[in-house]
């Protein structure tokens, strides 16, 4: 929540919730929101709210990131910069956050960091389509903020 973005969005998520949540389909499962609460309206009482009683659930991630810049620790192969046969592959070689569970790209970054162990030649780069959010850009990218280029992409690659 360091960013004025950050309090937006959580607070359009609230409201999202709700309005999905207060759809027909829902009416039999549908009782009294819980928390907030319907009393809980504005910018300041969301703001609130959040400040009480929100949590992280975050998988740590990013601390010991892939790459060959100053801010870099390990190489595409997982092994520590300037430490003979030391590896790490796990989600803090990632070189930033990124916008889903972690499940997944850690399974793959940890199949393709063990083909480079085992010394087997990896597999080529796959074609298949996959979704992205559209033109819309996530977050700021490119911001000062947020300072890692921005693409336009389609919904199919």
């Amino acid at each position: 929540m360091a960013h004025a973005v950050d309090w937006q969005e959580f607070r359009a998520g609230v409201r999202l919730t709700r309005e999905i949540i207060a759809q027909q389909p829902f009416d039999e499962f549908r009782g009294e929101e819980i928390k907030p609460g319907m009393k809980i309206q504005s910018d300041a009482e969301i703001d609130a709210f959040v400040r009480e009683h929100a949590e992280t659930a975050l998988h740590p991630s990013c601390t010991c990131k892939m790459g060959y810049d100053d801010m870099a620790v390990v190489d595409k192969d997982g092994l520590v910069h300037g430490v003979e046969g030391l590896r790490v592959v796990d989600a803090s070689i990632m070189p930033r956050v990124t916008t889903g569970n972690l499940n997944a790209p850690v399974i793959m970054m940890a199949e393709k960091l063990a083909d480079a162990i085992r010394g087997r030649t990896p597999l080529p780069r796959s074609q298949a389509a996959y979704f992205t959010a559209g033109k819309q850009a996530v977050r700021l990218m490119g911001t000062a903020d947020f300072p890692w280029p921005t693409a336009s992409v389609s919904a199919a690659h």
